[in-house]
């Protein structure tokens, strides 16, 4: 029990930290001005493909700031489930609006969490997309949705395998991402008028990313994997030789 309650405090501080931050628009919001920053709009759908009581919560999203050159900086910004939601057929959707700067940015993925007592395990689903920000727009760029299914030969993982226990309890080390991100803009911009009242009265630009591209995300994983792994056998050549 003690563990359970470390692991949510744990997460709680995370998501609390300073560099994250809170999407741009709230439910009710009724203005809008996108004189420095640029809006961009997506819709987010995680589930499973069983019944398993560990569901998978979305909480962060990763984009990289392409603008910065070599050293690429990394934005993170938070999901609430309370906030950001709205229930479609049964189905729990993200409502995700990000405030950007104009320029060329990369989104890296999406990481949460899925916990019932007493595992909590922790997963990331790659999108590997880039994508443009344009001066004082608002754009919509698709509809993401993300099944996490048995995983097959060496298919990339939902999530890493450290801490072991949580994670094969959980399913992230025997389950992979199966990934959609297409445009539904007829339904998503109606959603996201609906709980955004300010909205209304102004132009979205239907800019959706390309398709997702599973050989891409395996390869970004092949080499995380790797780096890991070869991470590791410093660390146990230097422990030998001392």
């Amino acid at each position: 029990m003690k563990r359970w309650f470390l692991a949510i405090g744990a997460i709680a501080m995370f998501s609390g930290c300073v560099n994250v931050q809170t999407m741009a628009l709230k439910r009710g919001q009724d203005a809008l001005n996108t004189a420095t920053k640029s809006v961009v709009l997506m819709s987010v759908e995680a589930t499973r493909a069983d019944d398993s009581r560990y569901q998978p919560v979305p909480s962060i999203l990763w984009v990289t700031d392409l603008n910065w050159g070599a050293g690429n900086q990394s934005l993170r910004f938070q999901l609430n489930r309370k906030e950001d939601t709205i229930e479609v057929d049964g189905r729990t959707m993200y409502l995700t609006s990000i405030a950007l700067s104009p320029g060329y940015y990369h989104f890296e993925g999406i990481s949460g969490i899925a916990a019932a007592f007493p595992f909590i395990g922790q997963f990331f689903i790659p999108m590997v997309a880039d994508f443009e920000v344009k001066p004082g727009s608002v754009s919509y760029v698709g509809h993401l949705n993300a099944v996490m299914r048995p995983r097959r030969e060496n298919e990339f993982r939902a999530g890493s395998v450290i801490p072991l226990v949580d994670q094969s309890a959980t399913g992230m080390i025997s389950h992979s991402w199966d990934v959609v991100i297409d445009d539904q803009s007829d339904g998503d911009l109606a959603k996201f008028r609906a709980q955004v009242p300010a909205l209304a009265g102004i132009k979205i630009d239907i800019e959706p990313l390309a398709p997702w591209d599973r050989a891409a995300a395996q390869r970004r994983w092949d080499g995380q994997a790797n780096a890991e792994e070869k991470a590791g056998t410093s660390k146990a050549a230097k422990s030998d030789s001392e």
